[in-house]
């Protein structure tokens, strides 16, 4: 249940995130009627099936989804009857989202559009199209999801303006400009390619952050000889960072045979360059328009190590079994891998290169299983909590035995 809440709520911010903003409440009642064309400007054939959306001054509706506090889920079934009323509202808000509204639309074969009933006002037009840049590039996931003023104040700078009157029909032509594109190979260290894998296009931002990039369309996975390519960039400073592919889901033989592999623990993340951690990435400078080969990704086979402990309390080395490990870079905080702490106490990351870390633990509770087949924590009960505790380390190789010693509320 814990994987499907989460991929519902994605798919509730991801349609809310795409749905074009309304007029306000109290709004024009008149309506006028907007027609138009789309045109590649590196071809000067018509852009085909781009979507077109229409932007207000106002800023796009967020909408609640449903987020999972570990605290919360110790309270056991009456907080998963809680999250699922919010998971069905969130899926209904999703699929209304959807449905569309009349300031969108699709362009046709002929790359003409028409929008027959736009409330009077005026708006800002955003067309994407995949390979040529948008009103929207540049933009990473957090920004496209969670917009402010500022983001809103900077799609409209790179919009087109247009003004819908009452009973007038209004006419735009625009122009798309092909973007620039990164590509490169997801390979091993011994030549061999890595297929299957989500590369992640991250972009650097004016405040020196690296973030993943919004991108138009799906993800796509690196095909059989471990190649990927990204399309429709505006210019700036890009990285490329790809994780062993460590969480897979397999399809058998019969209805439904579907087996979900998941260890985020042993989920090795490389960038383009060799670089192992963000502060280490070598940026990738791309010009308007321009073509970036060999950014390529490789994973290390050897000098890899693995570090297994448990977590125990304190007071009296009892094992505790629940919390979040999580591995960071020490000088910047940056979280490497996380995983949930085994039933038992225990814990393992694999595949850890040579380092100096910062092994810690969150949200550590002593769970009781209630009567259900849930698994902790939606399934359990909250006994005690503990606070966080953090281990430095230095790897070198593996390391075995690690303890990780949590405090209660009565042991302070």
């Amino acid at each position: 249940m814990k994987v499907s809440v989460l991929m519902l709520a994605c798919v509730a911010a991801t349609a809310w995130a795409q749905q074009p903003s309304s007029p306000a409440a109290g709004g024009p009642k008149s309506f006028g009627q907007l027609t138009g064309s789309v045109v590649c400007d590196d071809s000067g054939r018509p852009g085909r099936f781009a979507s077109v959306e229409l932007l207000t001054d106002q800023l796009p509706r967020t909408p609640a989804v449903p987020t999972i506090n570990p605290a919360d889920l110790a309270r056991g079934s009456d907080f998963s009857k809680s999250l699922s009323r919010e998971v069905d509202s969130a899926m209904s808000t999703a699929f209304r989202a959807m449905r569309g509204s009349s300031l969108s639309t699709v362009t046709g074969l002929d790359g003409r559009f028409a929008l027959e009933k736009v409330p009077a006002g005026t708006y800002y037009i955003i067309v994407q199209l995949e390979g040529y840049r948008s009103a929207l590039s540049g933009l990473s996931q957090r920004e496209r999801l969670r917009p402010d003023s500022g983001i809103l104040a900077a799609v409209k700078s790179k919009a087109q303006k247009i003004v819908v009157r009452n009973g007038e029909t209004t006419s735009v032509r625009v122009r798309l400009d092909r973007g620039a594109t990164v590509s490169g190979t997801v390979t091993y260290s011994d030549g061999s390619p890595v297929s299957g894998v989500v590369p992640e296009l991250l972009r650097r931002g004016q405040d020196g952050r690296w973030e993943i990039a919004a991108l138009f369309g799906l993800p796509n996975r690196t095909d059989d000889r471990g190649r990927f390519r990204f399309y429709g960039l505006p210019a700036g400073q890009y990285a490329v960072q790809a994780a062993l592919p460590t969480t897979q889901a397999v399809t058998g033989l019969g209805l439904g045979q579907v087996s979900l592999h998941m260890a985020s623990g042993d989920a090795l993340v490389v960038y383009s360059g060799g670089a192992l951690r963000k502060s280490d990435i070598t940026p990738v400078d791309l010009a308007d328009g321009a073509s970036r080969t060999g950014v390529d990704i490789v994973f290390p086979l050897d000098g890899l190590h693995t570090l297994s402990g448990s977590v125990v309390a304190r007071s009296d080395h009892h094992p505790v079994n629940f919390g979040t490990i999580e591995l960071q870079d020490p000088r910047t905080k940056e979280s490497l891998r996380t995983l949930i702490v085994g039933e038992d106490g225990t814990f393992k990351l694999r595949y850890v290169p040579d380092g100096s870390y910062l092994l810690k633990v969150t949200s550590a509770a002593d769970m009781k299983h209630g009567p259900g087949e849930l698994p902790c924590p939606l399934g359990c009960k909250e006994l005690r909590e503990y606070a966080s505790t953090a281990l430095p380390l230095t790897v070198r190789g593996d390391r075995s035995g690690l303890v990780l010693q949590v405090v209660g509320p009565t042991d302070r």
